[in-house]
Protein backbone atom coordinates (compact mmCIF):
# COMPACT_ATOMS: atom_id res chain seq x y z
CA UNK A 1 0.00 0.00 0.00
CA UNK A 2 1.31 3.45 -0.93
CA UNK A 3 2.44 5.56 2.00
CA UNK A 4 0.28 8.72 2.48
CA UNK A 5 1.95 11.88 1.25
CA UNK A 6 1.61 13.54 4.67
CA UNK A 7 3.94 10.85 6.15
CA UNK A 8 6.63 10.90 3.48
CA UNK A 9 10.16 10.79 4.79
CA UNK A 10 12.38 13.88 4.59
CA UNK A 11 15.88 12.42 4.76
CA UNK A 12 18.82 14.66 5.65
CA UNK A 13 20.28 14.66 2.14
CA UNK A 14 16.88 15.58 0.63
CA UNK A 15 15.89 18.35 3.06
CA UNK A 16 17.70 21.25 1.30
CA UNK A 17 16.45 20.11 -2.12
CA UNK A 18 12.88 19.62 -0.91
CA UNK A 19 12.94 23.05 0.73
CA UNK A 20 13.78 24.60 -2.63
CA UNK A 21 11.14 22.53 -4.41
CA UNK A 22 8.46 23.51 -1.91
CA UNK A 23 9.41 27.17 -2.24
CA UNK A 24 9.45 27.06 -6.05
CA UNK A 25 6.41 24.73 -6.30
CA UNK A 26 7.05 23.35 -9.81
CA UNK A 27 4.25 21.22 -11.22
CA UNK A 28 6.73 19.03 -13.08
CA UNK A 29 10.49 18.59 -12.90
CA UNK A 30 13.16 17.24 -15.22
CA UNK A 31 16.80 16.31 -14.72
CA UNK A 32 17.72 19.79 -15.96
CA UNK A 33 15.49 21.57 -13.47
CA UNK A 34 16.63 19.36 -10.59
CA UNK A 35 20.22 20.14 -11.58
CA UNK A 36 19.49 23.84 -11.12
CA UNK A 37 18.06 23.19 -7.65
CA UNK A 38 21.19 21.19 -6.77
CA UNK A 39 23.60 23.77 -8.16
CA UNK A 40 24.39 25.39 -4.79
CA UNK A 41 24.92 22.14 -2.89
CA UNK A 42 25.19 19.15 -5.22
CA UNK A 43 24.84 16.22 -2.80
CA UNK A 44 23.69 13.87 -5.55
CA UNK A 45 23.62 13.77 -9.33
CA UNK A 46 20.24 14.91 -10.74
CA UNK A 47 19.47 11.40 -11.97
CA UNK A 48 20.18 9.79 -8.60
CA UNK A 49 18.32 12.55 -6.74
CA UNK A 50 15.24 11.96 -8.87
CA UNK A 51 15.40 8.20 -8.35
CA UNK A 52 15.58 8.66 -4.59
CA UNK A 53 12.77 11.26 -4.53
CA UNK A 54 10.57 8.89 -6.53
CA UNK A 55 11.20 6.11 -4.03
CA UNK A 56 10.39 8.47 -1.14
CA UNK A 57 7.12 9.53 -2.82
CA UNK A 58 7.99 13.16 -3.55
CA UNK A 59 8.07 12.68 -7.32
CA UNK A 60 5.78 10.64 -9.53
CA UNK A 61 5.93 9.72 -13.20
CA UNK A 62 3.55 11.48 -15.58
CA UNK A 63 3.74 9.16 -18.59
CA UNK A 64 6.47 11.16 -20.33
CA UNK A 65 10.05 9.98 -20.32
CA UNK A 66 12.26 12.47 -18.48
CA UNK A 67 9.50 14.28 -16.58
CA UNK A 68 8.05 13.81 -13.10
CA UNK A 69 5.33 15.53 -11.09
CA UNK A 70 6.27 17.07 -7.75
CA UNK A 71 3.89 16.30 -4.89
CA UNK A 72 4.36 18.95 -2.18
CA UNK A 73 3.59 18.21 1.48
CA UNK A 74 -0.08 17.41 2.04
CA UNK A 75 -0.75 16.47 -1.60
CA UNK A 76 -1.52 12.79 -2.15
CA UNK A 77 -2.82 12.65 -5.72
CA UNK A 78 -2.18 14.32 -9.07
CA UNK A 79 -5.32 16.38 -9.58
CA UNK A 80 -4.10 18.38 -12.59
CA UNK A 81 -5.66 16.78 -15.72
CA UNK A 82 -2.90 18.31 -17.85
CA UNK A 83 0.11 17.18 -15.83
CA UNK A 84 1.19 14.78 -18.58
CA UNK A 85 1.01 17.54 -21.19
CA UNK A 86 3.02 19.82 -18.91
CA UNK A 87 5.64 17.13 -18.57
CA UNK A 88 5.75 16.79 -22.35
CA UNK A 89 6.27 20.53 -22.78
CA UNK A 90 9.00 20.47 -20.15
CA UNK A 91 11.07 17.86 -22.02
CA UNK A 92 10.07 18.87 -25.57
CA UNK A 93 9.21 22.59 -25.55
CA UNK A 94 8.99 22.74 -29.35
CA UNK A 95 6.26 20.11 -29.59
CA UNK A 96 3.26 21.69 -31.31
CA UNK A 97 -0.10 20.86 -29.72
CA UNK A 98 -3.23 22.67 -28.61
CA UNK A 99 -6.11 21.80 -26.35
CA UNK A 100 -8.95 21.16 -28.77
CA UNK A 101 -12.53 19.92 -29.04
CA UNK A 102 -14.59 19.93 -25.87
CA UNK A 103 -11.53 20.73 -23.78
CA UNK A 104 -11.02 24.04 -25.60
CA UNK A 105 -14.77 24.67 -25.72
CA UNK A 106 -14.97 24.36 -21.93
CA UNK A 107 -12.12 26.81 -21.39
CA UNK A 108 -13.83 29.25 -23.77
CA UNK A 109 -17.05 29.00 -21.76
CA UNK A 110 -19.14 27.08 -24.29
CA UNK A 111 -19.68 24.00 -22.11
CA UNK A 112 -21.17 23.92 -18.61
CA UNK A 113 -18.69 21.35 -17.23
CA UNK A 114 -15.15 20.17 -17.82
CA UNK A 115 -15.16 17.12 -20.12
CA UNK A 116 -13.85 13.87 -18.71
CA UNK A 117 -11.42 13.33 -21.60
CA UNK A 118 -8.63 15.74 -22.54
CA UNK A 119 -8.60 16.42 -26.29
CA UNK A 120 -5.55 17.80 -28.09
CA UNK A 121 -4.69 18.73 -31.65
CA UNK A 122 -1.23 17.75 -32.85
CA UNK A 123 0.66 19.30 -35.73
CA UNK A 124 1.46 16.85 -38.57
CA UNK A 125 5.12 16.77 -37.46
CA UNK A 126 4.32 16.05 -33.80
CA UNK A 127 3.98 12.60 -32.24
CA UNK A 128 2.22 12.08 -28.94
CA UNK A 129 4.43 10.38 -26.33
CA UNK A 130 3.39 6.75 -25.99
CA UNK A 131 2.79 7.17 -22.26
CA UNK A 132 0.04 9.75 -22.92
CA UNK A 133 -1.92 7.73 -25.47
CA UNK A 134 -4.27 6.38 -22.87
CA UNK A 135 -4.90 9.72 -21.18
CA UNK A 136 -5.62 12.15 -24.05
CA UNK A 137 -7.65 12.06 -27.27
CA UNK A 138 -6.06 13.38 -30.46
CA UNK A 139 -7.74 15.13 -33.38
CA UNK A 140 -6.25 15.50 -36.84
CA UNK A 141 -7.77 18.77 -37.99
CA UNK A 142 -5.89 20.09 -41.04
CA UNK A 143 -4.61 23.65 -41.16
CA UNK A 144 -2.37 25.29 -43.78
CA UNK A 145 1.29 24.30 -43.45
CA UNK A 146 2.44 27.91 -43.29
CA UNK A 147 -0.17 29.06 -40.75
CA UNK A 148 1.01 31.10 -37.80
CA UNK A 149 0.11 28.80 -34.91
CA UNK A 150 -0.82 31.81 -32.83
CA UNK A 151 -3.94 32.05 -35.03
CA UNK A 152 -5.13 28.74 -33.63
CA UNK A 153 -5.71 30.35 -30.25
CA UNK A 154 -8.20 33.08 -29.36
CA UNK A 155 -7.44 36.72 -30.01
CA UNK A 156 -6.66 39.03 -27.10
CA UNK A 157 -9.85 40.96 -27.84
CA UNK A 158 -11.90 37.79 -27.46
CA UNK A 159 -10.25 36.90 -24.15
CA UNK A 160 -11.11 40.37 -22.90
CA UNK A 161 -14.65 40.07 -24.25
CA UNK A 162 -15.16 36.78 -22.43
CA UNK A 163 -13.36 38.12 -19.32
CA UNK A 164 -10.71 35.44 -19.42
CA UNK A 165 -7.30 36.04 -17.87
CA UNK A 166 -4.74 36.28 -20.67
CA UNK A 167 -1.96 34.79 -18.53
CA UNK A 168 -3.83 31.87 -16.96
CA UNK A 169 -6.43 31.07 -19.63
CA UNK A 170 -6.61 27.37 -20.59
CA UNK A 171 -4.41 26.53 -17.60
CA UNK A 172 -1.42 28.16 -19.34
CA UNK A 173 -1.48 25.68 -22.24
CA UNK A 174 -2.02 26.51 -25.92
CA UNK A 175 -5.65 25.95 -26.88
CA UNK A 176 -8.01 26.44 -29.80
CA UNK A 177 -9.92 29.66 -30.14
CA UNK A 178 -13.45 29.65 -31.62
CA UNK A 179 -12.16 29.78 -35.21
CA UNK A 180 -9.98 26.67 -34.93
CA UNK A 181 -12.74 24.95 -32.96
CA UNK A 182 -15.23 25.70 -35.75
CA UNK A 183 -12.81 24.28 -38.33
CA UNK A 184 -12.45 21.11 -36.27
CA UNK A 185 -16.22 20.74 -36.02
CA UNK A 186 -16.58 21.28 -39.76
CA UNK A 187 -13.80 18.89 -40.76
CA UNK A 188 -14.29 16.21 -38.10
CA UNK A 189 -17.84 16.32 -36.70
CA UNK A 190 -17.38 12.85 -35.22
CA UNK A 191 -14.51 14.15 -33.06
CA UNK A 192 -17.08 16.04 -30.94
CA UNK A 193 -19.01 14.01 -28.36
CA UNK A 194 -20.87 16.87 -26.67
CA UNK A 195 -23.00 18.07 -29.57
CA UNK A 196 -25.99 18.20 -27.21
CA UNK A 197 -24.34 21.07 -25.31
CA UNK A 198 -22.51 22.57 -28.30
CA UNK A 199 -25.76 22.86 -30.29
CA UNK A 200 -27.23 25.14 -27.65
CA UNK A 201 -24.14 27.39 -27.61
CA UNK A 202 -23.28 27.42 -31.31
CA UNK A 203 -24.66 30.96 -31.56
CA UNK A 204 -22.03 32.08 -29.06
CA UNK A 205 -19.26 30.25 -30.92
CA UNK A 206 -20.24 31.86 -34.23
CA UNK A 207 -20.62 35.30 -32.61
CA UNK A 208 -17.06 35.05 -31.27
CA UNK A 209 -15.51 34.06 -34.61
CA UNK A 210 -13.10 36.44 -36.32
CA UNK A 211 -13.98 35.95 -39.99
CA UNK A 212 -10.48 36.78 -41.24
CA UNK A 213 -8.92 34.24 -38.90
CA UNK A 214 -11.51 31.67 -39.89
CA UNK A 215 -10.79 32.19 -43.57
CA UNK A 216 -7.07 31.66 -43.00
CA UNK A 217 -7.61 28.49 -40.97
CA UNK A 218 -10.07 27.07 -43.52
CA UNK A 219 -7.57 27.37 -46.37
CA UNK A 220 -6.58 23.69 -46.11
CA UNK A 221 -10.17 22.42 -45.80
CA UNK A 222 -12.10 20.62 -48.51
CA UNK A 223 -15.44 21.80 -49.89
CA UNK A 224 -17.44 19.62 -47.49
CA UNK A 225 -15.83 21.26 -44.45
CA UNK A 226 -16.40 24.72 -45.89
CA UNK A 227 -20.06 23.91 -46.47
CA UNK A 228 -20.48 22.66 -42.91
CA UNK A 229 -18.72 25.78 -41.56
CA UNK A 230 -21.12 27.95 -43.57
CA UNK A 231 -24.04 25.91 -42.29
CA UNK A 232 -23.02 26.53 -38.68
CA UNK A 233 -23.56 30.24 -39.32
CA UNK A 234 -26.96 29.49 -40.88
CA UNK A 235 -27.93 27.27 -37.96
CA UNK A 236 -26.97 30.08 -35.57
CA UNK A 237 -29.40 32.38 -37.34
CA UNK A 238 -27.04 34.45 -39.48
CA UNK A 239 -25.70 34.58 -42.98
CA UNK A 240 -22.31 32.94 -43.49
CA UNK A 241 -19.37 35.08 -44.57
CA UNK A 242 -17.55 34.36 -47.82
CA UNK A 243 -15.89 31.01 -47.06
CA UNK A 244 -14.98 29.99 -50.58
CA UNK A 245 -17.91 27.66 -51.21
CA UNK A 246 -17.89 25.88 -54.59
CA UNK A 247 -20.19 27.22 -57.29
CA UNK A 248 -21.90 23.86 -57.59
CA UNK A 249 -22.77 22.53 -54.16
CA UNK A 250 -22.63 18.80 -53.65
CA UNK A 251 -24.73 17.27 -50.87
CA UNK A 252 -22.79 17.10 -47.61
CA UNK A 253 -23.87 15.15 -44.54
CA UNK A 254 -23.67 16.46 -40.99
CA UNK A 255 -24.20 13.48 -38.74
CA UNK A 256 -25.93 10.27 -39.68
CA UNK A 257 -29.20 8.48 -39.18
CA UNK A 258 -32.81 9.57 -39.31
CA UNK A 259 -34.34 12.17 -41.55
CA UNK A 260 -32.04 15.14 -42.09
CA UNK A 261 -32.80 18.84 -42.38
CA UNK A 262 -31.74 20.03 -45.83
CA UNK A 263 -30.20 23.50 -46.14
CA UNK A 264 -30.32 24.58 -49.76
CA UNK A 265 -27.96 27.55 -49.28
CA UNK A 266 -25.04 25.40 -48.12
CA UNK A 267 -25.94 21.94 -49.44
CA UNK A 268 -25.77 20.44 -45.96
CA UNK A 269 -28.12 17.68 -44.86
CA UNK A 270 -28.24 18.08 -41.09
CA UNK A 271 -28.90 14.87 -39.15
CA UNK A 272 -27.29 16.31 -36.03
CA UNK A 273 -27.98 19.87 -34.92
CA UNK A 274 -31.63 20.36 -35.87
CA UNK A 275 -32.73 17.04 -34.33
CA UNK A 276 -30.86 17.91 -31.15
CA UNK A 277 -32.42 21.38 -31.07
CA UNK A 278 -35.90 19.93 -31.59
CA UNK A 279 -35.31 17.28 -28.92
CA UNK A 280 -34.13 19.91 -26.44
CA UNK A 281 -37.17 22.06 -27.22
CA UNK A 282 -39.52 19.13 -26.59
CA UNK A 283 -37.67 18.26 -23.39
Amino acid sequence: MEKPASKRVVSSWAAPLLSKLVQSAPVVVTEQSIARFLADAPTESPKVAIQRLVRLGWLRGVGVRGAWAFLPPGVDELADPYVGLRGWRAVAPNSAFCLAGETAAWHLGYLPRRPDAVTVWLSPTTTLPSGLKGTVRCVTTDFPDDIDERLLGPSLSLLKKRRLDMTTWASRLPAFGPEALLVQMAQRPASIDSWVDIAERLKDVVADVDVIRLGSLLAASNDAARQRAAYFFRFAGGEPPALGLPERLRPVELGTGGRGHWDNATGVNDHLLRPLLNANAKG
